[in-house]
């Protein structure tokens, strides 16, 4: 059950506090009149054309000027971002004018917009499906321009259409069994059973194909940790900062300069990595140093990739990985300073961290252990979210199933399959889905959008 749009008029600074422009929105049923009691222009507020920008003063709620030059636009609905009449005031920035703008909206008879609810409202009014409201935040959060491009693939409405289009075959093949079932008796035109369970099987391959998308999707919204890892003193900070292109780690020829962790996000061919530097693993006295070693083996131990670096130019067997090490994720060797030596080293990869050499070669193989470990698919199109693959697992089973019952003509037990399977997909795309679950989906949200 989607719950319903209350008939309060919100407002929120929908930019960034400091930034050159500071942008106010109000939405609602009185949004056009609660403005026009801030704004003077050539005209009122109400007799502006809309969706036309206007200039004029915006004024607090006391009748005094806030904003001499103040930009004003008008967006009835319900063709709107929210579906419902909106008002945008776009002022200089700088926190005091938002602030006191801000409180003026209040005082006149807005309510401050809750995080998320302009968007909320854009759903609840049909504007947006519910995958095309969680791919704003998405947008908002990309942190590679791959990521943006899923995302915004998303809020464009891909993802929804070819949920729409899933939900549309079976209810099509649910109005065939029902007819069975409501007309037994009769001689009717029926489709041919091996027809409705072709229709059924490519569901299926099209969920399987979604599906397949998720752990790109999971990668893409939350990253995944790489750590630079290895002995002391073998130029773990020196790769981080060639990985960056600037001294984000303290750098120096004595052993244990590093002693304790040091994080920076990167993006690596499209992936985005939240890149670990730890210190050099050795044995040590120092209490300090000890403390630096066992949270690096830590991190180590619990990221999605690492690197196991080594100084290629010494003897390599006191450098491998302990045999104690219980690491999550995969491990790549790495064997620096390769300007050093003469010859590749078997079974490392080369890189430089002082010239950089090997450096692509090494991001190459990074990106393809990433997409072969993981036994995820690479695409261009869409990229579900957990959320969106946990009811796409179970719609998928529910369609498995289904074919038992077509086989036996068990109308009754068919049609169940078939409504929980339109029934996990309509949670996705919220044309049913519990308000709890509305609730943990906006509050990701900040206040304004």
């Amino acid at each position: 059950m989607v719950e319903q749009v209350t008939g309060e008029t919100i407002c929120a600074i929908s930019t960034a506090l400091g930034g050159a422009v500071c942008i106010l929105r109000v939405s609602g049923p009185a949004a056009q009149q609660i403005s026009s009691r801030l704004w003077r222009g050539r005209v009122g507020l109400l007799e502006q054309r809309a969706r036309e920008l206007c200039l004029g003063t915006l004024l607090s709620s006391s009748g005094d000027v806030l904003d001499p030059s103040c930009l004003c636009v008008r967006m009835p609905g319900p063709h709107s971002y929210t579906g419902e009449d909106v008002v945008e005031f776009q002022c200089h920035g700088g926190s005091l004018c938002a602030r006191l703008a801000l409180e003026s909206l209040l005082a006149v008879g807005c309510r401050l917009a809750e995080p998320g609810e302009f968007t909320k409202r854009a759903f609840l009014n049909g504007r947006i499906d519910l995958t095309q409201a969680e791919a704003v935040a998405d947008v908002i959060e990309a942190g590679s321009e791959l990521s943006l491009r899923l995302a915004g693939r998303q809020l464009a409405g891909h993802l929804g259409r070819r949920l729409r289009g899933l939900y549309e075959e079976l209810e099509w093949v649910l109005s065939e069994v029902e007819s069975r079932m409501d007309f037994p008796d009769e001689d009717l035109d029926w489709v041919d059973l091996d027809e409705l369970q072709q229709r059924l099987d490519k569901v299926a391959t099209e969920m399987e194909g979604l599906l397949r998308t998720r752990v790109e999707g999971e990668i893409m919204r939350g990253g995944l940790s790489l750590a630079i890892a290895g002995p002391p003193n073998v130029g773990k900070s020196s790769l981080l900062n060639r990985f960056l292109g600037r001294d984000r780690a303290i750098v120096s020829s004595e052993p244990g300069t590093t002693r304790d962790t040091v994080e920076a996000q990167l993006t690596m061919r499209g992936i985005p990595f939240r890149l670990v530097d730890t210190a050099g693993i050795r044995e040590s006295e120092n209490l300090v140093e000890q403390l630096g070693v066992q949270r690096s083996r830590s991190s180590a131990e619990d990221a999605d990739l690492v690197l196991w670096v080594i100084d290629g130019s010494e003897e390599i067997q006191s450098q491998e990985i302990p045999a104690d090490w219980a690491c999550r994720g995969m491990v790549l060797k790495v064997a620096n300073k390769s300007d050093l030596l003469s010859a590749p080293l078997p079974g490392w990869l080369m890189v430089s961290a002082k010239t950089g050499e090997g450096l692509e070669m090494l991001c190459d193989e990074v990106e393809k252990t990433v997409w072969s470990t993981t036994g995820g698919e690479r695409t261009d199109d869409v990229a579900v979210a957990a959320r969106h693959a946990n009811l796409l697992e179970m719609a998928l089973n529910q369609v498995k199933k289904a074919g038992i019952p077509l086989k036996a003509n068990d109308w009754e037990l068919l049609a169940i399959h078939l409504k929980d399977a339109m029934g996990q997909i309509g949670r996705i795309t919220g044309q049913a889905v519990e308000p709890d679950v509305l609730e943990t989906i906006f509050s990701r949200f900040c206040i304004g959008k």
